[in-house]
C-alpha cells in the first residue's frame, strides 16, 4: 500500500528500525536497534537505562531532488523508492532481513545519477528524553516544562562520542558506553555487475563485554557473497509463512487493513529469540520519553491479540524471556521478601534489570498482569510440560508477592495494604490489585487441580479464594480502591481488569450484568479530555464481552476518526496506523495493537468453559470471516458470516479437551451430525443462539452449516 510521506515513512523489523523522510527534499534513513539500551544504575529509570539513538543514512544525489515516491509492501516486507532529481533518478529498495542481522538497500541509477550514494551519520548515544530536556532546558531556559527541568538536572554521566573507523577493512561506528558494553555499526558497499550498488548494514549491542564491532562485521562477512536476490528470496519466506497463520476479513476495509497492518508491525518489532516489543515498537526517533519498556499497560496490551491469532513466534520475544529471567525477576525484588517473590518496577529493560523499589507497593501488579498474557498463550496451546515447568514457577513467585503484603481485617477477610492502580493513584484494596491477586490465585488453583500438583501453599490459595475482599464498589460502579471514586476522566481502566482483560467479572453471571454496564458507562464517558486511543479500544473490547455489537464498532470508529471526534485531544493516530499521544509527537505503539484484540473479541470469543463464535457483531458487518483463530482449550476455529448469517463454523481441537461452543443457529454436515449424535451432548436455546457441548478429541475437526436446526 502506498504511505504517507509527509510525516513518516517507515519500514522496520525486530531488531533495529529503517525510516524515510522527506523535509526540504532531503532523504535520510533512521538506523537503530531495539535492544540497543543504556545499562547506567540508579537514576531515573527511563533515562538511565533508556534505548538508545544510533544514526541515520543520508542520500547524497548528483542533482537536486524534485520528486519522491516509495511503496510499503507489507507481504514481503520490502521498500521500494524512486528519488526523481534533475540529473536521473534512483530507484532505492531496502530490506530489514527477516533471518540476518542485516538492512540491504539496493540502488539503481538512471541518468547522472551513477554518483548518488547513502553515507551513515552517527548521532550521539544520549537517553531520548535526557536530550529533549537538554534541547527544551537551553531553548527556553526557566520557561521550560517543568517535568523536563527536573530531567535536565538529574545527574547523568554522557556517552563518549561515536568514532568512525575501520574494522577489518569494513568501515564501522563504535559507541562506547560508560556503564559498560557498546554499539556497534558496520557497512559496507558492493558494486554490481549491472550497475547497481549493494549497502549492507548490520547494527550489533553487546553488554558487558565490548564486541559489538567485531560481532556487526561477522554477519557482513557472512553475507558478503550471497546476490541481493538470494537475501531477498530467503528474507520473504519468513514472512510469507507468517501471515497464513490466521486469516480475518471485515465488510469494514478500513478497518480489515488496519489489523493487516498491526500484525505485520508486530514481527516488524519483535521475534523470538530476540528483542520483546517495547513502548516504541518498531518506531526509531529521538524526541520520545517511552524509550524503554513500560509494564503499567503498554506491554501487556500490545500482546494481547497474539495468541487468538496463531502468532507464536512473535509473541515468544516476551515469554520466552519470561522463562529464562526468572531469576533476575526474583533478584528484583528487595531482601524482605525472602527470595520467594517475584517482580518488577514500571520500566523494563530487554534485560528485566528491574528493581522492585524496597517499600513501595506502587508497582505490585506489573509482573502478575505480565502473566496473564502468558497465560493467554498457555491456555490456547495446552502445553502441560511449559506450563508446570515454566509458568506455574513463575505465577507462584509473583503471587508470593501478594501474600506476602496482605493483611487479615478485623471482618475476617484478607485485604491488600496501600497499592497503586496504575496512573490513577492509590489505595487500600485498589481494585487493580485485588483483580490480579485473585486472577492469580484461582490459576495456579487450577493448573494445581489439573496436572495434579500438591503445592504446599495450595491451601492458602484456595483460603485467598475463599476470604479475599470483595471489590470496592459506589453508586456509579467498581471504585479505584476503597474510599477513592473514579472521579475524572482518565484514560486508563486499570480499576476495571476484573471485566477486561481477566473476565472475571461478565455477563454469564447475572446478577454482575447491570455492575459491569455501569461501571464501564462511568468511566468511558466521564466528562473531561481524559481518553486516548487505547480507552476507546478498551472500551469497544468490553462492549464486545457484553456483546453489543453496536457501541464496539462505536468505539472502533471513534478510534479511526479520533482527531475528528475530539478535536483538542493531542492523541492523533497518523496515515500509516502509527500513533502519538502528545503535542510533542511522542510515538507509542501499543494503542493500535490493542485495538486487535477488541476486533478479535468481536468476532471470537473463549472464557469460562464456553467458545463464543460471532458474539458481538454489528449489523454493519454482513459479510465477514476468519479462520485458524485459536480459542482456549486448544481449539482452532474457522467461520463465515454472509448476508448477517452465520454460514459455516468449523471447530478442530488440537489438546481433546471438551467442547462447549455457542453460536447463532446452525446445523452440522451429515458427517459431523452422525459423529454427535452418537456423543453425549446438549443444546441449550439462549436467546437467537445454541449452545453446543460435545467431546472433541483430537485432532477431530467438527463442521457445523446454517440451517434451521431441525435435528436438535
Amino acid at each position: 500500500m502506498l504511505l504517507s510521506f509527509d510525516f513518516f515513512f517507515f519500514f522496520c523489523d525486530d531488531w533495529n528500525s529503517l525510516a524515510l523522510s522527506l523535509p526540504s527534499l532531503s532523504l535520510s534513513s533512521l538506523l537503530g536497534r531495539a535492544d540497543a539500551e543504556d545499562h547506567k544504575k540508579g537514576g531515573t529509570p527511563f533515562i538511565a537505562q533508556s534505548r538508545l539513538p544510533n544514526g541515520y543514512s543520508t542520500l547524497s544525489t548528483v542533482g537536486k531532488i524534485t520528486g519522491f515516491e516509495g511503496r510499503l509492501d507489507l507481504y514481503s516486507a520490502e521498500t521500494r523508492v524512486r528519488v526523481s532529481t534533475d540529473k536521473g533518478s534512483l530507484d532505492i529498495r531496502a530490506i530489514v532481513h527477516s533471518d540476518d542481522m542485516l538492512i540491504a538497500y539496493e540502488l539503481t541509477p538512471a541518468g547522472d545519477e551513477k554518483g548518488a550514494r547513502l553515507d551513515f551519520v552517527p548521532l550521539m548515544a544520549i537517553a531520548p528524553a535526557r536530550l529533549q530536556a537538554d534541547l527544551d532546558v537551553a531553548k527556553k531556559g526557566d520557561r521550560a516544562n517543568k517535568t523536563r527541568k527536573s530531567w535536565a538536572s538529574a545527574p547523568y554521566v554522557y556517552n563518549p562520542d561515536p568514532v568512525l573507523t575501520k574494522f577489518a577493512g569494513y568501515d564501522v561506528s563504535r559507541q562506547t558506553l560508560v556503564a559498560g558494553g557498546e554499539i556497534g555499526t558496520a557497512w559496507t558497499i558492493r558494486e554490481q555487475a549491472n550497475g547497481t550498488r549493494l549497502l549492507l548494514v548490520s547494527i550489533e549491542h553487546s553488554y558487558p563485554e565490548a564486541t559489538a564491532v567485531k560481532d556487526a562485521v561477522a554477519h557482513l562477512q557472512k553475507m558478503q557473497k550471497e546476490s541481493f536476490e538470494s537475501m531477498l528470496t530467503r528474507h520473504r519466506v519468513w514472512w510469507h509463512d507468517y501471515y497464513p497463520k490466521s486469516f480475518i476479513s471485515l465488510d469494514d476495509t478500513r478497518m480489515e487493513s488496519f489489523y493487516w497492518i498491526q500484525v505485520y508491525k508486530f514481527a516488524a518489532g519483535a521475534r523470538k529469540g530476540r528483542a520483546f516489543m517495547d513502548t516504541m515498537g518498531p518506531w526509531m526517533v529521538e524526541n520520545t520519553a517511552w524509550a524503554n519498556g513500560w509494564f503499567n499497560l503498554n506491554t501487556q496490551l500490545s500482546y494481547w491479540f497474539l495468541s487468538t491469532a496463531n502468532r507464536f513466534e512473535v509473541a515468544e520475544s516476551l515469554f520466552t524471556k519470561l522463562d529464562e529471567n526468572l531469576p533476575t525477576l526474583v533478584a528484583n525484588m528487595p531482601a524482605e521478601y525472602g527470595g520467594e517473590c517475584a517482580g518488577m518496577s514500571t520500566i523494563v529493560p530487554q534485560t528485566f534489570i528491574s528493581p522492585f523499589p524496597s517499600g513501595r507497593l506502587g508497582f505490585t501488579g506489573e509482573l502478575l498482569w505480565t502473566c496473564h498474557d502468558y497465560w493467554l498463550m498457555l491456555e490456547r496451546t495446552m502445553d502441560a510440560e511449559r506450563t508446570t515447568e515454566n509458568f506455574f514457577p513463575l505465577l507462584k513467585k509473583s503471587v508470593n508477592t501478594y501474600l506476602h503484603i496482605m493483611e487479615e481485617g478485623a471482618d475476617g477477610k484478607l485485604h491488600l495494604p496501600y497499592t497503586r492502580s496504575p496512573e490513577y493513584g492509590g489505595g487500600e484494596d485498589c481494585n487493580f490489585n485485588l483483580a490480579l491477586f485473585r486472577w492469580g490465585c484461582a490459576t495456579l488453583v487450577e493448573i494445581a487441580e489439573r496436572y495434579q500438583i500438591d503445592d504446599p501453599l495450595l491451601p492458602q490459595w484456595q483460603d485467598v479464594l475463599a476470604r479475599l475482599v470483595d471489590y470496592p464498589t459506589n453508586e456509579n460502579g467498581y471504585m479505584v480502591a476503597k474510599d477513592f471514586p473514579l472521579e475524572q476522566s482518565h484514560r486508563h481502566y486499570s480499576h476495571l481488569m476484573m471485566i477486561y482483560p481477566l473476565r472475571e467479572i461478565n455477563i454469564d453471571q447475572p446478577e454482575n450484568r447491570e455492575l459491569i454496564a455501569q461501571s464501564v458507562d462511568h468511566w468511558i464517558n466521564y466528562p473531561g479530555r481524559g481518553n486516548a486511543g487505547y480507552s476507546w479500544s478498551g472500551a469497544a473490547a468490553m462492549y464486545a464481552l457484553m456483546q453489543d455489537g453496536e457501541t464496539a464498532e462505536q468505539y472502533l470508529d471513534t478510534f479511526m476518526r479520533m482527531q475528528e471526534v475530539y478535536p483538542n485531544n493531542p492523541a492523533e493516530i497518523h496515515p500509516t496506523t502509527m500513533y502519538t499521544e502528545t503535542k510533542r509527537v511522542q510515538p507509542v505503539t501499543e494503542t493500535p495493537l490493542s485495538l486487535c484484540d477488541s476486533m478479535q473479541l468481536m468476532l471470537l470469543q473463549s472464557w469460562g468453559d464456553t467458545i463464543r463464535v460471532f458474539p458481538a457483531i454489528p449489523e454493519s458487518w454482513e459479510n465477514i470471516s476468519f479462520a485458524g483463530l485459536l480459542a482456549k482449550g486448544g481449539f482452532e476455529i474457522s467461520a463465515t458470516r454472509a448476508v448477517g448469517q452465520t454460514q459455516f463454523v468449523s471447530i478442530q481441537s488440537r489438546a481433546g479437551e471438551p467442547c462447549i461452543v455457542k453460536l447463532d443457529s446452525v446445523e452440522d454436515d451429515i458427517e459431523s451430525r452422525r459423529w454427535l449424535m452418537r456423543q453425549t451432548w446438549r443444546h441449550h436455546p439462549n436467546v437467537r443462539r445454541v449452545v453446543f457441548a460435545f467431546p472433541l478429541p483430537a485432532p477431530r475437526t467438527v463442521k457445523l452449516y446454517s440451517a434451521l436446526l431441525r435435528n436438535f
